[in-house]
């Protein structure tokens, strides 16, 4: 769990022998990779319409009689020995996992190191710990960026996380060692993997991240449908209220070049999808429009912000080469797309971070939004037979996003000077925080603000595309409130937040008090007796930074 005093600080770089010493510090914890008599077997007439690719790779995974995965230690020991032999490549320890293992970041840049006014392309993989074929790719990538695609580093910046939740890895199990769900956590932060996560985006601030992932192949697919999944590939942008358009419409671009890459290279390619475990909702969902995941974080954090999830839940080691070619061609798609686009590409998020500083105090705010409702065919394999099979279903579509609820944009957030915990959750994130003066003093401007005035209130589970979130310990506050306008001088020691800031969007966010992901609704901020208001004028004056 965050621990509140946490601040983003200075890792560990170098070019240096890291497994050695890592060695030492790992956690004596068994390993418990994916059980073999718990794997679905796919019927013949399935397995064989996944060939693996003619070109064999060279990682842990796929040595010569291997039956589980790449280990901690394992991963360690290939970065460490591609650093060594490769100037282009460094290991940037960002933080710890739950149970105290090392999270390495692979830092490949060009013969001058790292350049900033390069464009920086961010892989992460496993966040969820049994989807393997994310983090094994991520090894072939370095590999080949190392070797093989080394001049490319002269025009882009990539950095790999192999492991984004190693505990989860080494266990084969989707939650952190707490039963979180890593994927989840990008706005509260209350793990230390995104803590580590987001403390490496802050350092390198990325253009574009892509999140590599797995999706399930049969499970419900069978139980609702009889089918299981036919696509090798899933793709999905960020798809989040208050986006900046621009980066909308690159993100477009960049899920183009993925698909081209992956169609021309005969894998099957569709929009990303899931649906619940409840049997009898036959409602089939792409990924969910709420403000928690890495994708659409990134997204508010003006970054090209995509998923890619490959055919891989359930089935074991099962196609694991034609899994990781999936990733590895979506991702150098992905790469050769940022390079291609330069300074272009800094420009953009540049520009897109001060569009959205430049619309506080103007317009409207989307608080609450939902996918919405179409009648879609998508195409399967029956179960059986390996048979193609269409299935008309009630997708939610993200694409287009219905407004449940929208208010004016503020200001900026007045919070009151007792809520700690919230404010350093705000500063971890990247957000800037301002320390505001006050007092008795009548000379003292005074602020057009709105109260949050609770109507109604009661707990409830944080939802996604999946459903309940099964982490969600002791629930949520789900909330609806009115506003109500009136005039005041902050007391001394209250935070200002202001909307002029390129986050802005994760602002709201994380202080607007109606959505599930918010900080009220997480117990971790207070909004009574005005310890939260909206500021919809600013004064004359303001007071310093702290």
């Amino acid at each position: 769990m965050m621990n509140d005093s946490y601040a983003p600080g200075r890792a560990r770089t170098g070019r240096c022998k890291v497994f050695a010493a890592l060695l030492l510090t790992l956690p004596s914890v068994a390993l418990a990779q994916f059980e073999p008599s718990k794997v679905v077997l796919e019927a013949e007439a399935v397995a064989r319409q996944f060939p693996d690719p003619a070109k064999p790779f060279t990682s842990p995974a796929f040595a010569p009689g291997r039956q589980d995965f790449t280990s901690h230690a394992e991963v360690f020991k290939f970065i460490d020995e591609l650093a060594l032999r490769s100037e282009r490549v460094s290991v940037d320890i960002v933080g710890r996992s739950q149970q105290g293992r090392a999270m390495a970041l692979a830092v490949l840049t060009g013969s001058r190191g790292f350049d900033a006014n390069l464009p920086t392309v961010l892989l992460l993989a496993q966040q969820h710990g049994n989807e393997p074929a994310g983090g094994e790719a991520a090894l072939v990538l370095l590999q080949r960026l190392a070797t093989e695609r080394a001049a490319l580093l002269d025009r882009v910046n990539v950095l790999v996380m192999p492991r984004a939740n190693p505990d989860a890895a080494e266990s084969f199990a989707r939650g952190s060692a707490s039963g979180l769900d890593v994927n989840r956590d990008h706005l509260l932060m209350r793990t230390p993997e995104v803590q580590a996560i987001t403390s490496a985006v802050l350092r390198y601030a990325p253009q574009v991240v892509l999140d590599l992932h797995e999706f399930t192949v049969a499970g419900r697919w069978v139980s609702k449908f009889g089918t299981v999944m036919r696509a090798d590939a899933l793709l999905q942008a960020a798809t989040v209220s208050n986006l900046s358009p621009s980066v909308q419409v690159a993100q477009g671009r960049y899920l183009a070049a993925a698909r081209t890459a992956l169609e021309a290279a005969g894998h099957r390619v569709d929009d990303y999808h899931t649906s619940s475990t409840d049997a009898k909702d036959l409602s089939v969902a792409m990924g969910g429009v709420n403000v928690d995941t890495g994708r659409n974080v990134g997204g508010l954090r003006n970054a090209i912000s995509l998923l890619l999830e490959t055919r891989g839940v359930g089935i074991g080691r099962a196609h694991l080469a034609r899994r990781v070619e999936s990733h590895v061609l979506a991702a150098m798609a992905v790469i050769e797309t940022a390079a291609a686009e330069g300074a272009s590409l800094v420009r953009l998020q540049r520009d897109a971070g001060e569009g959205a500083a430049a619309q506080a105090c103007k317009g409207d705010l989307a608080v609450v939004v939902r996918q919405t409702a179409q009648r879609r065919t998508l195409n399967f394999l029956d179960a059986k037979t390996g048979e193609p099979r269409d299935v008309d279903v009630l997708w939610r579509s993200s694409h287009q996003l219905e407004i449940e609820r929208e208010r004016a944009r503020p200001c900026g957030y007045l919070i009151g000077a007792e809520q700690h915990a919230a404010v350093r959750r705000l500063r971890a994130l990247g957000i800037e925080v301002t320390k505001v003066g006050g007092g008795a003093d009548t000379a003292q401007p005074l602020w057009d603000v709105e109260d949050y005035v609770v109507e109604a209130e009661q707990s409830g589970k944080r939802q996604d595309a999946r459903g309940a979130i099964a982490d969600d310990q002791g629930g949520i506050r789900v909330l609806r409130v009115q506003t109500k306008p009136r005039q005041l001088t902050p007391t001394s020691g209250a935070f200002y937040v202001t909307m002029n800031q390129p986050l802005a969007a994760l602002v709201s966010a994380a202080l607007e008090p109606d959505s599930q992901n918010s900080f009220a609704a997480n117990r971790l901020l207070n909004i009574a007796d005005g310890q939260l208001r909206r500021v919809m004028r600013l004064p004359p004056q303001r007071a310093t930074s702290r």
